[in-house]
């Protein structure tokens, strides 16, 4: 911490590093945590492998013999309905009257003729289920009902003729609701495809949906059935997830597993629980109480990529091959419900056999340190890094004494009035931290990524270290005018750019440490304000190269008098059109960058950005940020190499762009739900490559500035100094 002797500087050094070992043990426990969860679940939908067995002219148990080898482990069955069996020609609705009533009218009810005796029980259930059970009748129309299910020994419910022939009885089930309303309703997934997708050896993931008068009870019921069939995940169907709205926390309760749902409420028996399946989250998926439902299961759910039918039509086979791969390998998906390739062709088996082999490999390739080597099998769900509360409340006094120390390095306060801040903010953050629970660790997270970027920028900020001065030829002075050489100039910016980002990876030690539990991993809870955490430390270093940077030695009422002075004057400065035109780019570049902040942005991507991003993923380890490596430090390296060539007009501009790579390297790690060793990935070739890109470009900007400060033959001093007005002597200030 130079250029300061305050008093409170060994108390801001003690806390911070005491909060760094603490956010490096619970690091380590996050990292352990994902090291061992590192199987996936590939699945496929049972009713496409029926499409493509057809259409390959194979059976259905040679395709998954095929898929299993191509370490397919889980089929996807989704539950049928009255309207899919009315397709199949299972069931069959009549519209009926019964005679006229004292009033004239005829009462009418659907007559629904069953096939077979295992579908009218399977529709008895499901009435069960949701609170409606059937009553069996006999003579017709039976009071109030509306619709009658019927099933006899013979095909379709026809009585035998005939001499000596004995008509069967037919089973009739009756209910009052609407048959519209009740052709929709699940019951249950097909006994034939779970006993086709058993023999093969592999699990299934059930699809149900939710249902209106669902209960506590009723949602039970429904996941006890799909473990009595021995379904081990559960993906809801629909827009909804089963106890939308309002029983979220009620269905949560169920899903958390078979000791919870024992001694739920709604199990006063306390009896020994059928297996209930995991929760299968669809990411990017959207369905209504997904996120109440995450966030109350804290956790205990496996998270799942898929690809929507109607958009896997329209992909090219590497694009989707990509999404699987990097869904794995970069955010913690541990369950691929892969869509087929194709179902046309001379082989359409043997074309998607090929698909899954790519996706496949691709988890397989690499290790643990690049994200890769992934074995496959049933998902597990994370377990939980188990921090306890009072290493939390150690982290957070490093957001204390960052916060005390970005205000240290603007304008010191009297030691004492520091000393009463820094205590204060230790007792407020700690406490936040390990006794408000995640809301408030996200509180002192979001503090701690505003203040240490912003810390990292004002401690390197162009002037405020002024290296020993390297004379250049023929220069006559020193001080303010004095220059270094070009690669002096780019060594020490270089040297700068490492000084910031180690000050910004203190923050980052604190946001994971703070962050780091499965709620986080898994999406269910997220940072606080990540857009804010992008903007606030950019404007931070904007408004002080406004009040005219950071003089060491100010205090804050200097300082803030500065500060009027310089504001007052930049408001009072006649508009010109080319500053107001570079304004207007400025605002509009800043605007973009935070809206594209952040896992659902809502801005697109250029398609010149995505080929650079796929061309990129593929030569690469990781993909760094665009914003880093491109924009933010290279910008950081020329803003500081001008500034010590005497550039200083566009220093300062450049070094307020460059703050957003310090800025963008600690948001890395506000993404939780990427692997830890994925994040050091991105940060660290982010940063060498736009090291690398910032040196070339101030060299190849040196050149152009030598070539044009020579004077051609015949042209006078002053036009030549004309032609070199942006470098030297023009650019002070």
């Amino acid at each position: 911490m130079p250029n300061s002797k305050s008093g409170v500087v060994p108390a801001l050094a003690l806390l911070i590093a005491i909060s760094t070992l603490a956010g490096l043990v619970a690091a380590y426990k996050r990292f352990h945590v994902e090291a061992s969860n590192r199987r996936m679940e590939i699945a496929l939908e049972w009713q496409e492998i029926t499409t493509l067995a057809q259409a390959s002219f194979h059976t259905i148990p040679d395709v998954l013999e095929t898929f299993k080898k191509q370490h397919v482990t889980t089929v996807v069955i989704a539950e049928d309905t009255i309207t899919t069996l009315e397709q199949s020609g299972a069931v069959r609705a009549i519209r009926a009257s019964f005679g006229a009533t004292s009033t004239g009218s005829a009462p009418t009810l659907t007559m629904v003729v069953v096939d077979t005796k295992a579908d009218l029980e399977r529709i008895d259930a499901a009435l069960t289920i949701r609170g409606m059970a059937p009553t069996v009748v006999t003579r017709l129309p039976p009071g109030d009902t509306k619709t009658v299910f019927e099933w006899s020994e013979l095909p379709g419910g026809k009585q035998a003729q005939g001499a000596g022939s004995v008509p069967p009885i037919p089973v009739r089930l009756a209910s009052s609701a609407d048959y519209a309303s009740l052709r929709t309703m699940g019951l249950g997934l097909p006994p034939d495809a779970v006993e086709s997708v058993h023999t093969a050896g592999l699990a299934i993931a059930g699809r149900i949906g939710n249902f209106p008068g669902v209960t506590a009870d009723s949602a039970r019921k429904a996941l006890e059935s799909l473990g009595q069939q021995g379904v081990s995940t559960v993906i809801f169907n629909g827009e909804e997830v089963l106890g939308y709205r309002g029983l979220e926390k009620e269905t949560a309760e169920i899903l958390k597993g078979p000791a919870a749902a024992a001694t739920a409420p709604n199990n006063p028996t306390g009896t020994a629980a059928v297996p209930i399946p995991t929760y299968g989250a669809v990411e990017f998926g959207k369905q209504k109480g997904d996120e109440k439902l995450s966030s109350a299961l804290k956790g205990e759910y496996v998270r799942v990529h898929s690809i929507q039918a109607a958009e896997m039509g329209q992909m090219e086979e590497g694009e989707a091959i990509d999404r699987f791969v990097r869904a794995g390998k970069e955010r913690n998906i541990r369950f691929c419900y892969v869509r087929l390739l194709t179902f046309a062709g001379k082989d359409p088996l043997g074309d998607n056999e090929k698909f899954l082999t790519n996706i496949s490999h691709g988890l397989a390739n690499g290790n643990l340190a690049t994200g890769g080597g992934m074995g496959f099998g049933p998902a597990r769900r994370f377990t939980e890094p188990g921090v306890p509360s009072l290493l939390f409340g150690m982290i957070a006094l490093g957001t204390a004494a960052g916060t005390v120390w970005m205000l240290h390095a603007l304008a010191p306060l009297p030691t004492r009035r520091e000393a009463m801040l820094l205590a204060i903010l230790c007792i407020l953050f700690a406490g936040a931290a390990a006794l408000l629970g995640e809301t408030g660790r996200k509180l002192v997270a979001f503090v701690a990524g505003v203040v240490y970027p912003a810390a990292a920028c004002l401690l390197t900020y162009p002037g405020r270290r002024r290296p020993v001065a390297i004379r250049t030829a023929g220069q006559a002075g020193g001080g303010e005018d004095m220059r270094l050489s070009p690669m002096a100039s780019l060594t020490a910016a270089l040297r700068q750019l490492g000084i910031a980002s180690l000050i910004t990876a203190l923050g980052i030690v604190q946001v994971i440490g703070l962050l780091a539990s499965r709620s986080f991993m898994l999406h269910a809870s997220q940072f606080l304000g990540i857009k804010a955490q992008h903007a606030v430390p950019v404007l931070i270093v904007a408004v002080v190269a406004i009040a005219g940077g950071v003089v060491v030695g100010d205090n804050w009422e200097r300082f803030l008098s500065r500060a009027q002075l310089k504001l007052g004057e930049a408001m009072r400065e006649p508009a010109r059109f080319g500053l107001l035109l570079l304004g207007i780019i400025a605002l509009a570049g800043f605007v973009l960058v935070v809206a594209r902040t952040g896992n659902d942005s809502g801005v697109g991507v250029s398609g010149i950005e995505l080929q650079l991003r796929t061309t990129l993923d593929r030569i690469l380890p990781v993909r760094p940020r665009t914003k880093e490596f491109l924009v933010g430090h290279p910008a950081f390296v020329l803003a500081l190499a001008w500034w010590w060539r005497g550039r200083r007009r566009l220093a300062i501009p450049a070094f307020v762009v460059g703050s957003l790579g310090q800025v963008s390297l600690l948001n890395t790690f506000c993404h939780i739900h990427t692997p830890l060793v994925i994040s050091l990935w991105r940060d660290g070739l982010g940063l060498f490559f736009g090291a690398l890109l910032g040196a070339f470009l101030f060299l190849a900007i040196e050149a152009l500035f030598a070539v044009s400060s020579r004077r051609p033959a015949g042209m006078t001093p002053g036009e030549a100094g004309l032609l070199s007005g942006a470098s030297g002597r023009g650019a002070g200030g």
